[in-house]
């Protein structure tokens, strides 16, 4: 982002000699500066004639609203670039993103019904060389600003600059570079410690019983589940930064239970929170629009998928319903690990079940203490129970050890062990909805001592594709068919997991155990990419292939000699995973990101780690755009593709099934044409449902 930052400089400039040659003090200054223009309106057309060109340039007005942002927050460190911003604002405000294909400015007006769509193309921005061109627009762009004619108006600009302003108060230091803070890491590390030392004033019980409170009263509460999601700001108003739940929750953890004894321990939790929403706050994470990834380009992808991983991390929790976590650790081992597990460790996967089950009937919605006493007391015994805590509980104090940033990859420990110890006699259940999948990380820790790292591969590898089978099955549907091969020569080869079908749907089914890594969770460069790439889109690029032989050839004959014909059903390619990989699996971001898929190939420094990722990403990358091209050929409209793929974990696909009768029904629920933007699967689901309770057509 280089360009932004010497555009910045360049525009500067020529500020500084816009101002020089017509100083500009008041409104009759502005007026007296816009003489040579017959009215406003016509200086804001003349915007156009200077700037907009059709050559590519490489910049346009998204990059002029950039650069206004840019001076915005650059005034925090200055104090001096707010006239600039306003200018570059006032000249956005009067640019068109699109033109005729003559170069010409479409005219504005009503379209008229069933009058076709008028042709445009990209307008281009001229580059900062055009001195002469810039300098008159920066001269309309100031004289504008005076007269207060676009005031500036972005509400993430202005709530990131002043969670800037605030942490610049407390003494930290930070600069800004193309548009965005920059916190060295010693910085955020000392940060996170003063909300540390904030919190542990309170304890760790306290603190996590604030943190759980708040999260019910702000985020709705369904599924056994805290509902995290977007918000977004209504119209032009702004709000303040959200709470960012997760990294105070990470924090919590590391602390011992008691608090210490002081006055008024509230204003050290005010502190806490206020200090942790504007560290997050500058990091710049937050969407304040629906729109924010709309049109995100090629160039843009993995910046855009790094943002939404990592305030997944900053904001929400790793959750699913705790009811489900039987079912889950049943169906993923099997029953023939029992005997070797019991040997090897005194307990098993039916104990850890039993746990489960254990722990649903103490576990709320908020944080709660419970001694070990009433846990045995429901038939669990002691020693068992004893022999299971190394696995299933941390140590007061243990957990999140290394936790120090909200960048640390080897920090956030604390979702691999459900429990906290307390003195031996008591255990802390954070939340009854982070229990689940800590469960199984510690059953599967414990598993994979004693197994090979083969045997490991193969149970997880299968793990995805049995639990969905299951889930489906549970609801009433079997696969039609399961593991299907086919190869059609020039038609393409592939496989199908899992096809389910009736008269009027097919819905393929594609399983995937990737999970999502703790460097995707944490900002780490490259990881939030190469895990959608391979847990998501992966497997929508195959799915694309099957859906494209259908609309096609009519039909997919298999190599058992079997045969799935199309028949004009409806076609939904669903994308099945193991745990949840947040806001990357809610379909809606596929529908964002799906222009920038077609245009987009990766390369990676030859040093790079996970360099193998980075080619199996673009061998699917042209799969995808090779069968997308074919798809068009074949007479499916292009916006039509992305309409009809879905993404769930195994545990949101148990509840997205619930109480479904047919596969319309499943279908309905998987791919829902309208959003919310909440970039939560099950809180979509929760507002659809909320919708069709209300008698609102969904």
């Amino acid at each position: 982002m280089q360009d932004l930052d010497d555009r910045a400089q360049k525009l500067r400039e020529i500020f500084q000699d816009s101002v020089t040659a017509v100083p500009m003090a008041d409104e009759a200054a502005a007026n007296e500066a816009l003489e040579a223009y017959q009215s406003l309106q016509q200086a804001s057309d003349h915007l156009f004639d200077l700037l907009i060109i059709l050559d590519n340039t490489g910049q346009t007005v998204g990059t002029v609203r950039a650069l206004a942002n840019h001076f915005f927050l650059a005034n925090v460190l200055d104090m001096v670039s707010i006239p600039i911003a306003e200018a570059l604002n006032n000249i956005a405000a009067c640019l068109p993103g699109i033109a005729q294909p003559d170069g010409k400015r479409i005219p504005s007006g009503p379209v008229q019904p069933g009058a076709p769509p008028s042709p445009q193309v990209t307008a281009f921005v001229r580059t900062l060389d055009h001195e002469s061109a810039w300098l008159e627009a920066m001269l309309i762009g100031r004289a504008f600003t005076v007269l207060k004619r676009f005031p500036f108006q972005n509400a993430r600009t202005t709530a990131v600059a002043g969670a800037a302003t605030r942490i610049k108060r407390l003494g930290y230091d930070f600069s800004i570079r193309s548009g965005r803070y920059q916190i060295r890491d010693e910085v955020t590390e000392n940060i996170v410690g003063q909300i540390q030392k904030c919190l542990r004033v309170l304890g760790c019980l306290n603190a996590l019983s604030n943190i759980m409170q708040v999260a019910l009263n702000v985020h709705p509460y369904e599924y056994e589940q805290i509902l995290f999601g977007r918000k977004y700001v209504i119209g032009f108003g702004d709000r303040p930064p959200e709470l960012p739940i997760g990294l105070l929750y990470n924090i919590a953890v590391k602390l011992p239970a008691q608090g210490t004894n002081v006055h008024n321990p509230k204003r050290f939790w005010d502190k806490a929170v206020s200090l942790a929403r504007d560290l997050v706050a500058m990091l710049d994470l937050e969407p304040y629009s629906q729109f924010a990834f709309l049109g995100l380009n090629a160039q843009a992808l993995e910046d855009g998928l790094r943002e939404v991983a990592h305030y997944d991390h900053c904001f929400s929790l790793r959750q699913w319903h705790l009811s489900f976590t039987p079912e889950f650790l049943t169906v993923f081992f099997g029953e023939s690990f029992d005997v070797c597990m019991k040997q090897r460790l005194g307990w098993n996967v039916a104990d850890a079940v039993q746990l489960a089950r254990v722990l649903k009937a103490h576990a709320r919605p908020g944080t709660q203490v419970v001694p070990i006493a009433a846990l045995v007391a429901t038939g669990f015994d002691l020693g068992l129970f004893k022999s299971m805590l190394q696995f299933f509980a941390y140590r007061e104090g243990e957990a999140n050890k290394y936790y120090r940033s909200p960048f640390g990859a080897a920090g956030p420990d604390v979702i691999f062990k459900p429990l906290i110890l307390l003195k031996e006699d008591s255990v802390v259940l954070p939340a009854a909805s982070v229990l689940g999948p800590a469960l199984f990380e510690a059953t599967f820790t414990a598993w994979k001592i004693i197994k090979t790292d083969q045997e490991i591969a193969s149970l997880r590898g299968n793990a995805a594709e049995r639990l969905t089978k299951y889930l489906f099955a549970k609801h009433g549907f079997q696969p039609s068919f399961e593991n299907a091969l086919y190869d059609l020569g020039e038609q393409g080869a592939g496989e199908c997991d899992l096809v389910f079908e009736d008269e009027e749907n097919i819905i393929l089914v594609e399983c995937k155990a990737k999970a999502l890594t703790r460097g995707a969770m944490t900002g780490m460069q490259g990881d939030a990419l190469l895990d959608f790439a391979s847990g998501l889109f992966a497997p929508q690029a195959q799915a694309l292939r099957h859906e494209r032989i259908l609309r096609s050839a009519g039909s997919i004959h298999f190599h058992d000699g079997t045969r799935l014909e199309l028949r004009d059903r409806h076609i939904t390619r669903l994308t099945a995973t193991l745990l949840d990989h947040g806001a990357l699996q809610d379909r809606s971001m596929l529908r964002n990101v799906y222009n920038a898929l077609l245009s987009a190939q990766f390369t990676c420094d030859p040093g790079y780690t996970k360099k193998r990722q980075v080619a199996e990403f673009n061998t699917n990358l042209r799969l995808f755009q090779e069968e997308t091209r074919l798809l068009e050929a074949a007479g499916q409209h292009i916006n039509a593709h992305p309409l009809n793929a879905a993404s769930a974990s195994v545990a949101q696909l148990d509840v997205l099934l619930e109480g479904v009768q047919s596969l319309t029904e499943v279908r309905t629920r998987l791919s829902i044409p309208m959003t919310f933007s909440t970039f939560n699967v099950l809180l979509e689901h929760y507002h659809h449902q909320k919708m069709r309770s209300q008698g609102q057509p969904s």
